[in-house]
């Protein structure tokens, strides 16, 4: 009796071994949960519309990107323009980038116009999110910046000239140049923007932006930033 005890815990004791092996041998593997990175969308700083001359109009959104590590290569945008009576009088559309935590201007102008409009609303679309670590920026850079009332006879009312520098080793497809004239409330009165082609490596070229009509208030000071789509020379991430 005690022989065959003795053989059936044997027996259990190697089938339960075999069945625990077989279960760890063919459990399934939980699945990794991994959480995506948290991004923020792009902020709306302001949106404005500027008279440029005779039924013609700019207009301008400050954005800023909250996102230290992540930049946007593409995103849509619109301003919808609206009159007096709250009619929708245009709806301007482009495209555009953004670097990781960086402020920008958007500025969209030749908007030919019957009547002034009062409000203005912008509107992103989704943006199309790159991951970028440790960004640290891109070597481009404004000097020898000057501005004020364009020449006696130029037909100009404000001007700001400047030197666009790409100090970087790669020459540059598209360089974006944009501006917003403020008056002595820091109100923005005037923004238009102008697009530098083939700034070559180590190129300093000298270039302007003009108004030849003049402003609702006074000048006093303003904002010139310059800008390239890291996307379209990937090298600039590597730097």
């Amino acid at each position: 009796m005690f022989k065959r005890v003795f053989i059936a815990i044997i027996y259990l004791a190697v089938f339960t071994g075999v069945g625990t092996g077989v279960y760890f041998l063919f459990r399934p593997m939980p699945v990794p949960v991994i959480i995506p990175p948290t991004i923020y969308p792009v902020e709306i700083i302001w949106s404005q519309t500027f008279f440029v001359g005779t039924n013609l109009y700019s207009a301008a959104a400050k954005i800023k990107n909250p996102n230290t590590n992540f930049g946007a290569s593409n995103f849509s945008y619109t301003f919808y323009l609206y009159d007096a009576d709250g009619i929708l009088l245009a709806t301007p559309t482009g495209e555009s980038f953004i670097w990781p935590g960086e402020s920008k201007y958007i500025i969209f102008g030749g908007i030919d116009l019957k009547k002034a409009p009062v409000k203005t609303l912008f509107q992103l679309g989704e943006p199309t999110w790159r991951e970028v670590k440790d960004f640290k920026g891109v070597a481009l850079a404004l000097s020898n910046v000057d501005y004020g009332k364009g020449q006696v006879g130029s037909g100009k009312s404000f001007e700001i000239n400047f030197r666009a520098n790409n100090n970087t080793p790669y020459d540059l497809t598209k360089v974006n140049i944009s501006s917003v004239v403020f008056d002595e409330n820091n109100s923005p009165i005037a923004a238009a923007s102008t697009l530098l082609e083939n700034l070559k490596s180590k190129e300093d070229r000298p270039a302007g932006i003009s108004w030849f009509s003049p402003f609702s208030g006074t000048p006093n000071n303003i904002d010139l930033t310059i800008s390239t789509n890291l996307w379209e020379t990937p090298e600039l991430l590597s730097q």
